[in-house]
């Protein structure tokens, strides 16, 4: 075999020190290219993965940042594009759930009440953000009461802890049974509502003037 066929060699030079590293590589030089081919085939590996997951936030940072701008600008059209390619490409990430509620705010601003439902199950079914579920169920029942549609809101206010938003459930479902004439239960609903609140908040001096509106409804009946 030719030194031309033998391909690329390493060369020391010739002292006692680079003769044992000489002996020492022959004993050993095998395992440790094969050490380090694997090596770097594993954090090459991880380093990649979290090259990916460092894009694919950037991408959607980016996504939401454009987002953010057309809505200062009032282009809707931009903000519906970004928004769905942060739900579409970035399904799980925060900025995806804040797109769906945007989403759903573009579609209900629209009158489209069911497009913006829709947004709103989907962000109830994929975010893990307890924050997020509450908005999107609030949010949900603030259609329902548009709609009129009280025990949707009873339906809304029973899924899982309502955590600080208790208030907020009841609220609305006396706003919605306060709306059908059921002035009753829509006291009781604003009582339920006043009970985890302070009375003398601007909040709850609100939902005072609203029961004592159910009150006086109540009398005349």
């Amino acid at each position: 075999m030719t030194d031309e066929q033998q391909g690329p060699q390493m060369h020391f030079a010739q002292d006692d020190e680079t003769e044992k590293l000489k002996q020492w590589w022959k004993r050993n030089g095998t395992g440790i290219v094969a050490g380090i081919v694997i090596g770097v085939g594993g954090v090459s590996g991880i380093q990649g993965w979290r090259m990916y997951q460092d894009y694919q936030a950037g991408q959607a940072s980016m996504y939401y940042q454009q987002m953010l701008v057309a809505v200062a600008k009032e282009d809707n059209e931009t903000v519906v594009r970004a928004a769905d390619t942060l739900v579409a490409s970035h399904s799980e990430s925060g900025y995806a759930d804040i797109a769906r509620l945007m989403l759903a705010r573009l579609a209900a601003d629209a009158g489209d009440h069911g497009q913006a439902e829709a947004a709103l199950e989907d962000l109830l079914s994929v975010t893990k953000d307890p924050a997020m579920r509450h908005t999107a169920r609030i949010r949900l029942a603030v259609l329902a009461l548009q709609a009129g549609k009280p025990d949707r809101i009873k339906t809304l206010a029973a899924e899982g802890e309502n955590g600080g938003f208790a208030s907020q459930y009841q609220e609305l479902l006396g706003d919605a049974l306060a709306e059908v004439g059921d002035w009753e239960q829509a006291q009781q609903a604003y009582e339920a509502a006043l009970a985890t609140m302070a009375s003398d908040s601007p909040a709850g001096q609100l939902l005072n003037a609203k029961l004592n509106m159910t009150r006086q409804g109540a009398d005349t009946l």
